[in-house]
């Protein structure tokens, strides 16, 4: 972990912190209505310090501020999880100062450590687990075999950073080390150990055997993509879960530090998260572009005037909104062609295609009714997400 992590947000950052500050209430909200005692636990397994030393609230604060917000009507319960003494320290006294009310565990460990106590608080309640290392630190079957196999009833969500960067420079490191000939060192040995851990296997070594040069970020970061997407595939393989996944950038012309993943069975969770990942992709926006300006560099391009436009998420989304809809209308017309009736709900990453986090579901709805009744058959009115979408 960098020293300097904690000091201020980066716009990476902000795209993570915008899905936390909105999707554990819907998700409060929908699975834990049928629950016995409306019962709803928050797993943070990698909690930090808390908050910034900017004063932003890290996501500890977010999952707590989530709690707060659906108090009335529903029994959140916080468990978080931190190894590093200074920051559990620092997490405590943040969370006792600014964490309002909520119901909360704070245990200083492992995650692996503390699982027990973990599942045996969160039996018969609905669990949204928000796991977020620095790196691949993760137990593949910790995920897949202990928090996604869990009972399907009460529900179950993991929210997963997968760390292209870390994987893209640990998996080529290893490669170059093989290919030198004269075997792995007691270092590269851990690093493909953890990998291994991580990911579930040695597979990802067959896919790292691309990588010709060790100075080709590019080429070593598009194989840790193909890595996660194999990754998410072996982690739903033989499960009721499908993942919803969300590259992350420091800017559009960046390379990917990491991806968001979302486990989840239900579809109605696929469509939430697909909306809140909209919200803060539009946050985020304006986060790398603020960045910039604070450089002294221009995000594009400057007005007639010379003087640099304002940015704004209202700016961002006015400028943009109209490709979106004709993107994801185009999208389900294709749908529509090539699988006959679907529902939304059931495709959302093939609605929204390359509008994933840009887009949300107001821009979907202006996309149905801009061809309801031509096209298809669906009015875009209610919940029409989870109406059945077929031509006239």
């Amino acid at each position: 972990m960098s020293a300097d992590f904690f000091k201020s947000r980066k716009s990476a950052a902000v795209f993570k912190h915008g899905i936390l500050s909105r999707y554990p209430v819907v998700f409060a909200s929908k699975t834990g209505k049928d629950v016995d005692g409306n019962r709803v636990v928050f797993l943070d397994g990698y909690a930090g310090c808390g908050e910034y030393d900017d004063g932003q609230p890290g996501s500890p604060l977010l999952l707590s501020r989530c709690a707060e917000f659906v108090k009335d009507y529903r029994d959140v319960l916080g468990f978080f999880v931190e190894q590093d003494r200074a920051n559990f320290d620092n997490l405590e006294r943040v969370l006792k100062e600014k964490g309002g009310a909520t119901k909360r565990i704070l245990r200083r460990g492992s995650l692996d450590e503390h699982l027990p106590e973990l599942l045996a608080t969160a039996q018969g309640a609905s669990l949204f687990a928000f796991l977020d290392p620095f790196g691949p630190a993760l137990d593949f079957d910790l995920v897949k075999s202990t928090l996604l196999g869990r009972p399907p009833w009460p529900p179950t969500e993991v929210l997963l950073h997968f760390s292209v960067l870390s994987v893209a420079r640990m998996g080529r490191a290893v490669h170059i080390a093989r290919t030198k000939g004269s075997g792995l060192s007691d270092s590269d040995k851990k690093i493909a150990e953890r990998l291994d851990r991580f990911l579930g296997g040695a597979w990802w070594q067959d896919h790292f055997a691309r990588v010709d040069d060790e100075d080709d970020e590019q080429r070593a970061t598009d194989i840790a993509m193909e890595v996660c997407s194999v990754y998410e595939t072996r982690m739903t393989a033989n499960t009721r879960y499908r993942s919803i996944r969300m590259p992350v950038r420091p800017r559009p012309d960046l390379l990917p530090k990491y991806v968001l993943s979302l486990f989840t069975a239900n579809s109605e969770g696929a469509w939430h998260f697909a909306d809140a990942l909209g919200k803060a992709g539009r946050e985020w926006a304006v986060a790398w572009k603020e960045e910039l300006l604070s450089k002294g560099q221009s995000p594009g391009q400057a007005s007639l005037f010379g003087d640099t436009p304002l940015v704004t998420v209202d700016g961002y989304v006015s400028e943009y909104r109209q490709t979106w809809i004709s993107i994801i209308a185009d999208n389900i017309d294709r749908l529509l062609r090539e699988v006959g009736s679907f529902r939304l709900a059931d495709k959302v990453p093939e609605v929204y295609g390359p509008t994933l986090g840009q887009a949300c579901t107001p821009d979907v709805r202006a996309a149905v009714k801009s061809r309801s009744g031509k096209a298809w058959v669906n009015t875009g009115k209610g919940d029409f997400w989870k109406e059945m979408f077929r031509r006239p």
